[in-house]
């Protein structure tokens, strides 16, 4: 017959030793855990995405995503972080964006046992997976960066499919590459655009849209008779500068764009600036968005020469 203490006994040791494994686990990810402070809403969404939003103490103010980074603290635009500010956070980790600064502060709080990276990749599909893989490298979470990195570029060779098929059945009527504009801002010097090296750029070339800012560099201003020239099908904005119908409006009557065809149908769109803009993992998401007003701007371009020749029969 069993011994029922002896039972007992066997039972309490498993669970000791069962204990013990759960609390070296915990001791190890205890071990491993960083006190973060992320500074670009890039690498706020890589981090999260990782699945290591938990040890994010601060980011900076542009940090809106996801949903939980907004309710961290904020230290303040990312390129002017004060040493107090993030040294005040106890961070163990400072992972920022190539313009993160000032540099004076970055020597601070390296010079203060902070471990600082700051991260310049190119703006493009390879750039996003490159810095994915570096921080999941550096966060010893590799296995997960790539995989994420793979997922990422599975959606985007998905849109990319997509929006040639939806396109072929436009080919008979116009064949010719859709034609777009990324604009930054609007003020008193002009349209600041997105040119070469950007994220709008390397997205259009995706999907196959010739934008009209190719030839500058990075984001500069753009004169009203290039853009007339160009005459873009679509000019998507970036989402912090429109706010209501007169916004939207006020650009589709702007000198440079209102005799242009995005001009006069006002095929505007205002597209996240975190996901336009920067190397977020919501990469796909921004070029699905370019895709749906592209393919709206062609459908308003088949139904208007279709019109034409009716229109000049009738005459």
């Amino acid at each position: 017959m069993v011994n029922a203490k002896w039972v007992a006994q066997i039972g309490l040791s498993i669970l000791l030793v069962s204990v013990g494994c759960l609390s070296d686990a915990h001791a190890h990810e205890q071990q491993n855990a960083q006190r973060i402070i992320t500074a670009g809403g890039s690498l706020t969404e890589i981090v999260f995405a990782l699945e290591l939003g938990d040890q994010v103490v601060a980011t900076d103010s542009t940090s809106m995503y996801p949903e939980k980074a907004r309710h961290i603290t904020k230290l303040g635009y990312f390129r002017q972080l004060s040493t107090e500010g993030v040294l005040a956070q106890q961070p163990t980790l400072l992972l920022g964006a190539s313009a993160t600064g000032p540099s004076d502060m970055i020597e601070q709080v390296s010079g203060a046992g902070v471990d600082v990276v700051i991260y310049d990749m190119p703006k493009n599909l390879q750039g996003l997976r490159q810095l994915i893989e570096h921080v999941g490298e550096k966060l010893q979470v590799s296995d997960k960066a790539q995989h994420l990195a793979t997922t990422i570029s599975a959606r985007v060779s998905h849109e990319v499919e997509a929006f040639k098929k939806q396109k072929a059945a436009y080919s008979p009527v116009d064949n010719r590459p859709m034609k777009a504009l990324f604009v930054v801002s609007n003020n008193d010097r002009g349209l600041t655009v997105a040119g070469h090296n950007t994220v709008p750029q390397a997205m259009f070339d995706l999907l196959g849209i010739q934008n009209g800012a190719e030839s500058l560099e990075g984001y500069k201003l753009i004169n009203n008779e290039a853009v007339l020239q160009h005459n873009p099908d679509v000019i998507f904005v970036a989402g912090h500068m429109l706010h209501g119908k007169e916004a939207l409006s006020h650009l589709c009557s702007h000198p440079a764009i209102a005799a242009t065809f995005a001009g006069k149908h006002c095929l505007v769109k205002a597209l996240d600036s975190n996901v336009a803009l920067g190397l977020s993992p919501r990469f796909a998401q921004g070029m699905s968005a370019i895709s749906e007003h592209a393919l709206q701007a062609l459908a308003l371009k088949a139904v208007n020469e279709t019109a034409t020749p009716a229109r000049d029969k009738a005459e």
